[in-house]
């Protein structure tokens, strides 16, 4: 018997008239895994909480099939019996912690499941050592980076010894090298230990090539299942946004191969043209064509009259909390108009604070910022609305109104459009990005991926700021709508808009940032061209820096690589 069987699910949630998941059939053996992609709300985290009987028992809704795991039927078991059989990561982490510290979290399951002190003490050990966090077994809940609650999370999960471990976008929150060791420790367990795991991720180039089996799900339903290698081939005539991105260029490219790691396409490379030691072409001059999924954009006239001078900077800018350490070193950063600047670096080196004390919401402890020539303060933002766009972390926060639809038109009314035609432009807008369907949908109920598409439609509504501040503006996103959102900002700065853009995201920060920025223990280390910066940097470079760096430089925008792959395909082995 398959220690997962699903069989015909059709679920819908309470209020909702379409189904979040529509006929659904599937089978899981033990020690497989399965990564689940697809574009945003497409019903991954449906299909994850169906698993552990959150669906039906906690959210309610309209459910019809089966569904049994590890020989239970999910109908008639409670979560808290299954959650000895699933352990479950949540797309925000957070929302799990119970405990104080880091012992007391691993241990707290343990504890609730009534095991014998003794076997509880060696779980715990086993799990701080294990999963790297013993030097943060007494530290605290709240002072932990985000690579370190996950870690926290996958930690107090894995103690109980599920047989299935299941991940809604465990990397959403992380930076690269986070990222990273979080998908090793859990490709680890897998190998090590045969436990089988069931998991949903955007950043498709760090877990696509060893899953066993990759499902790609659409409008609720599972349109392909099967091997990666089988699933890259489909995905590439199917709907390429779905591949990591070293398969999505080659696959771009008409290459007959399609690669899943940088490994196997630096090696076809060589295959086809061997690089010979020492040379290095000149990468191209920018952009190819300076577009985004096949549409260019729109070239206009820069029109705001701040455009010439410095939108902001910091200038020997220190932060401390109180009771806590450094959290900024005597930062110097500037962004001037009509150019876009990406902040990148690990959880926890500074990057929201830098942000925060940049909008007035922190005050330096030492030195100075200016937005827009003054030292700004929150009593200053209202002011602002106008001539400032902002995506904040959480989306959550930044609704007030109840349905999408009323999101946009306060944002209309802030910038002074008010009437019909703000409602045609909104209706308008909301059908460009696909929006529409969303239009009297609560923002609170949307997934986290949609929550954070109508944050970014609504910043980049016209009337059109002078500056967008985005941060962390892809959590959540699938690569279709990624790109929805590069190529809105290229539009806005191609119209005289200027962006500064906080990210783990270092894709999308080759797409749209000219310079960028990395910061480390609160201070700038490096900052300069986004071609040099990326293409120097091993852990914050995108893929096709990482396939391309050694032959031409400075090559990190996927049009690019695109272009270089044609030419090298045609011209043939040397």
């Amino acid at each position: 018997m398959a220690l997962v069987e699903i069989k015909n699910v059709t679920y819908g949630y309470p209020g909702t008239e379409s189904p979040s998941l529509r006929d659904v059939d599937l089978k899981v053996e033990k020690g497989e895994f399965v990564l689940v992609t697809g574009p945003t709300g497409c019903g991954k985290t449906s299909l994850m909480r169906l698993l552990n009987g959150l669906i039906p028992h906690f959210h309610g809704g309209r459910m019809s099939g089966k569904v049994r795991v590890a020989g239970r039927d999910t109908l008639q078991s409670e979560p808290a019996e299954l959650a000895l059989q699933v352990g479950m990561v949540f797309q925000d982490a957070e929302d799990q912690l119970v405990s104080t510290t880091v012992e007391k979290e691993i241990a707290f399951g343990l504890e609730n499941a009534g095991l014998p002190a003794p076997v509880i003490r060696k779980r715990v050990e086993e799990m701080l050592a294990g999963l790297g966090l013993s030097r943060l077994r007494r530290s605290f809940i709240p002072e932990l980076s985000g690579g370190e609650t996950q870690k926290t999370v996958l930690a107090s999960v894995m103690a109980l010894h599920p047989q299935i471990l299941v991940l809604d976008e465990p990397t959403s929150q992380l930076d690269p090298l986070s990222a990273e060791d979080l998908l090793t420790m859990v490709r680890r367990l897998h190998e090590e230990t045969g436990t089988t795991v069931i998991m949903s991720e955007h950043r498709l180039e760090r877990c696509y090539h060893f899953a066993t089996r990759v499902l790609y799900m659409e409008e609720g339903r599972i349109l392909f299942d099967g091997p990666p290698q089988a699933a890259a081939r489909w995905c590439a005539g199917h709907d390429d946004a779905f591949l990591p991105p070293i398969s999505r260029i080659f696959a771009r490219a008409g290459w007959d191969e399609i690669p899943l790691t940088v490994n196997r396409a630096r090696q076809m490379l060589e295959e086809v043209s061997p690089r010979k030691e020492g040379s290095r072409e000149a990468g191209p001059a920018g952009p190819v064509g300076g577009s985004v999924g096949g549409k260019s954009a729109r070239k206009g006239k820069a029109w705001h009259s701040s455009m010439d001078g410095e939108i902001f900077r910091a200038r020997d800018m220190w932060f401390v909390y109180p009771h806590g350490p450094e959290a900024l070193r005597d930062v110097d950063l500037n962004l001037r108009g009509g150019t876009s600047l990406a902040l990148l670096g690990e959880n926890g080196a500074g990057k929201s604070t830098l942000l925060r004390c940049l909008l007035g919401l922190l005050r330096p402890s030492r030195g100075k910022a200016f937005l827009f020539g003054e030292e700004p303060a929150p009593e200053r933002l209202p002011k602002l609305a106008a001539r400032l766009g902002y995506c904040p972390q959480n989306p959550s926060t930044y609704f007030v109104r109840s349905t999408v639809r009323e999101e946009l038109l306060r944002t209309m009314q802030l910038r002074g459009s008010e009437g019909a035609e703000a409602r045609r432009k909104v209706d308008e807008h909301l059908e460009s990005l696909g929006l529409s369907g969303l239009a009297d949908r609560n923002p609170r109920d949307l997934s986290t991926g949609e929550r954070e598409k109508v944050v970014v439609a609504s910043t980049l509504l016209s009337p059109l700021p002078e500056l967008v501040v985005m941060d962390e503006p892809t959590r959540g996103l699938d690569y279709r709508n990624k790109r929805a959102v590069i190529g809105l900002l290229r539009d806005f700065r191609s119209s005289g808009g200027t962006v500064f853009v906080v990210t783990h995201d270092v894709e999308f920060a080759a797409a749209v940032a000219d310079r960028a920025a990395i910061i480390g223990d609160g201070s700038i280390v490096t900052e300069g061209e986004a071609s040099e910066v990326l293409g120097d940097s091993l852990f914050f470079s995108p893929q096709t820096n990482r396939l391309l760096g050694d032959r031409c430089g400075g090559v990190i925008r996927e049009e690019d690589a695109v272009y270089i792959l044609e030419r090298m395909r045609h011209e043939g082995p040397a």
